[in-house]
C-alpha cells in the first residue's frame, strides 16, 4: 500500500475493521483527511463506494430468477 494511507486504530490500539457482505475489511485513512478507505485488489477504495458496489453486486446475483416450463 502507499504510505500516504494510515491504518485506523481503535482506542485500545487494534486496527479498526468493518464487515461488508460478510467480509472483514481493515479501515485506512488518508493523512490530512477524514475519508475512510479499504484495500481491495491491491488498491485503495472509498468505503462508501466499495459498499455500494458490493450491495449492487449482491443484488444482481440474488435477483436472478429461473422460470420453469411445465411439460406433460
Amino acid at each position: 500500500m502507499n504510505s500516504k494511507y494510515k491504518i485506523v486504530r481503535t482506542k485500545s490500539g487494534k486496527s479498526k475493521k468493518i464487515v461488508i457482505n460478510g467480509v472483514k475489511k481493515v479501515l485506512y485513512r488518508k493523512t490530512g483527511s477524514n475519508k475512510l478507505y479499504v484495500a481491495t485488489k491491491g488498491k485503495m477504495m472509498n468505503v462508501v463506494k466499495y459498499r455500494k458496489m458490493k450491495e449492487k453486486h449482491a443484488e444482481k446475483s440474488t435477483n436472478k430468477r429461473r422460470t420453469t416450463t411445465k411439460r406433460r
